[in-house]
């Protein structure tokens, strides 16, 4: 069995599908005391480190075959922040400093590199939000300190819902194999994607607390109108600026940190917000999975998370190339 270590393992998406797809996750490391404890609870038998990466002493670390790592995308992602997006982006704040509470700013990319040089792991699997290679100018120095350090690399756009996920959910995946070729992935079209329905539980489940669609705020219940004419009384609807409304035999949007209280279901002259639950089911965690009791808080772990089901078929897919 390969053995895999987790840089920024935030709620544990990365682990949990590295782990199906054959690999013995031994390490994992994040800066929040809230992820680490999440994913400690679900990964009992990993060692887990709280600390700054950029501050990491590598050298204490295990030898690994695979190093997965998910830096922090603040800094780069375009969704939710329009000042970032005129002409050019001249004006844009440089992405490629990012705000960690209680920590210096810094670009956690760099921790990669660092890993990288020291432990050389045969595979390295980086994912991202899309804009970190369009947005950030020092992507493609990034990626050459990379191949300089001897890794064939190659770097992908992949959707969540080609490898099984339940969401529109596109992501930047970078592949780096050390002293052979570049590896190509996929997508996994022998696998079907659930949809927002599958994800739900039942209506009168513990915790689905419905009300009224008149007792909220005029532009609220317009957009909810809007939705229905799209999408039918029953419903999918995310509470943000230009979202539409979607049949729950589709596909979810892209979840974030603020998902948990934006997705509803719609039916009929009542809403409700999705639970946490059905944000875990719709990135692939399964429902055996331990979430903070705290909405907001659970809510915020996946929306920061990898789709498991994408995580399994990466990494089964680098590990079969090599």
């Amino acid at each position: 069995m390969k053995i895999g270590i987790d840089l920024f393992s935030g709620a544990g998406g990365f682990t949990t599908g590295a782990t199906a797809a054959g690999v013995n996750v031994v390490l994992a490391a994040n800066h929040w005391d809230a992820a680490v404890e999440c994913h400690a609870a679900n990964h009992p038998g990993v060692e887990h480190v709280q600390q700054d990466l950029a501050e990491m002493d590598w050298t204490l670390c295990p030898e690994a075959d695979i190093l997965l790592a998910s830096p922090a995308c603040q800094g780069f992602s375009q969704a939710g922040q329009p000042a970032r997006k005129g002409s050019g982006g001249s004006h844009a704040p440089d992405p490629s400093r990012i705000r960690v509470k209680g920590q210096r700013d810094r670009n956690t990319s760099w921790a990669v590199l660092a890993a990288a040089d020291t432990l050389r792991p045969r595979h390295i699997v980086v994912e991202n939000v899309v804009d970190m290679m369009t947005a950030w100018d020092g992507f493609d120095a990034w990626l050459g300190v990379l191949q300089a350090f001897g890794y064939a690399t190659r770097v992908h756009r992949i959707n969540a819902v080609n490898y099984g996920g339940a969401q529109e959910r596109e992501r930047l995946v970078v592949t780096a194999n050390l002293g052979g070729k570049g590896i190509e992935l996929a997508p996994r079209l022998d696998i079907a994607s659930p949809t927002i329905g599958d994800c739900l539980d039942a209506d009168d489940d513990d915790g689905n607390r419905w009300t009224e669609i008149a007792s909220k705020p005029e532009r609220m219940t317009t957009r909810i109108a809007k939705a229905q004419r799209e999408a039918g009384r029953r419903c999918f609807w995310a509470n943000v600026s230009e979202s539409r409304g979607r049949s729950l035999d589709e596909q979810f949007p892209t979840a974030t940190t603020q998902s948990g209280t934006q997705w509803n279901l719609v039916d009929g002259d009542r809403v409700r917000v999705l639970n946490p639950r059905e944000m875990a089911r719709s990135m692939s965690f399964p429902d055996s999975y331990r979430l903070p009791r705290q909405r907001k808080l659970a809510s915020k772990l996946i929306g920061n998370a990898i789709d498991v089901q994408m995580a399994r078929g990466i990494v089964g897919q680098v590990l079969a190339a090599a």
